[in-house]
């Protein structure tokens, strides 16, 4: 999917086909995403210079200060 827009304020990513919820932005190089749809949550990692964000299953997510996040569909995205 592609990246239309960011909004840094309200901590949202616009992709081609959905919004996203802003969990972890990795000095705007890398952030970490969730929306959730039906109930069920979804998660997805985003490079900010290629415009690119890929929907992922299992997060390996380490944030710039270390904290390590872990997804599950039923409850998001959580900080270790």
């Amino acid at each position: 999917m592609n990246i239309i827009n960011i909004d840094y304020d309200k901590g949202i990513v616009q992709s081609d086909f959905y919004e996203w919820q802003i969990v972890c932005n990795d000095s705007n190089k890398f952030m970490l995403l969730q929306r959730e749809a039906n109930g069920r949550f979804h998660a997805a990692e985003a490079d900010i210079k290629k415009k690119h964000i890929w929907e992922v299953k299992e997060i390996t997510f380490r944030a710039p200060e270390g904290e390590i996040y872990t997804f599950d569909e039923d409850t998001g995205i959580v900080k270790l």
